[in-house]
């Protein structure tokens, strides 16, 4: 029988050349097939405890992902209107500020404090709480001491839109319930609406 091609011994710390009797032979010897069996197990069992440590990860992971979505779950639908009123008031008065607006009632550009002011305010037409043209950059006198100071509010929305859209915006009745993926979703706009803002600021 003729002999099969030499090969090198697989055991790196042998690798010498030999004549395999099998096809499958990767070693000249049985002291190296043994350090190549324990090298080979060696990497057996590190590789199944990479896989298990990824597996516990994933799991980890989703039974974080499961704790967050319970603990939303139970969380009263106000939490839910705070945050996105908080994402759309930032929009609404960065946007104006980054514009170089001032108060849309008294028209001032300095304030102690910068508002995001309601026309027809949350209490009155909560359906309304979320939309930006009813929206506006006020100073903290206006918004607060003189309670929106609304008259000249009304005349500068007015002049911004038009009497029509202002009319509409104060004969808009329709109630509405918001849902927990309603608000979720306005606010998401918002806060993408935010960065993209600052991005635009920081060219």
């Amino acid at each position: 029988m003729a002999k099969k091609p030499r090969r090198k011994c697989a055991n790196q710390n042998c690798r010498e050349w030999f004549h395999p009797v099998r096809n499958d032979q990767v070693v000249c010897s049985y002291a190296c097939a043994t350090v190549v069996g324990k090298e080979q197990t060696a990497k057996n069992r590190a590789a199944e405890k990479r896989k298990e440590a990824q597996q516990q990860r994933a799991h980890e992971k989703t039974e974080r992902a499961a704790w967050r979505q319970r603990k939303a779950s139970v969380k009263p639908l106000k939490h839910w209107v705070d945050l996105t009123q908080r994402a759309v008031n930032d929009i609404c008065r960065e946007t104006e500020l980054s514009e170089g607006r001032g108060c849309i009632s008294c028209g001032t550009k300095t304030a102690f404090a910068w508002h995001a002011g309601h026309y027809r305010t949350t209490a009155a037409a909560g359906h309304l709480r979320f939309t930006r043209i009813n929206i506006h950059l006020q100073c903290d006198v206006c918004n607060v001491h003189k309670s929106g100071n609304i008259e000249k509010y009304r005349a500068a929305l007015v002049e911004l839109y038009g009497e029509e859209v202002v009319m509409s915006l104060e004969n808009n009745n329709t109630p509405h319930r918001w849902t927990v993926d309603e608000l979720k979703e306005i606010r998401l706009t918002a806060l993408a609406d935010l960065r993209s803002l600052k991005k635009q600021v920081a060219a």
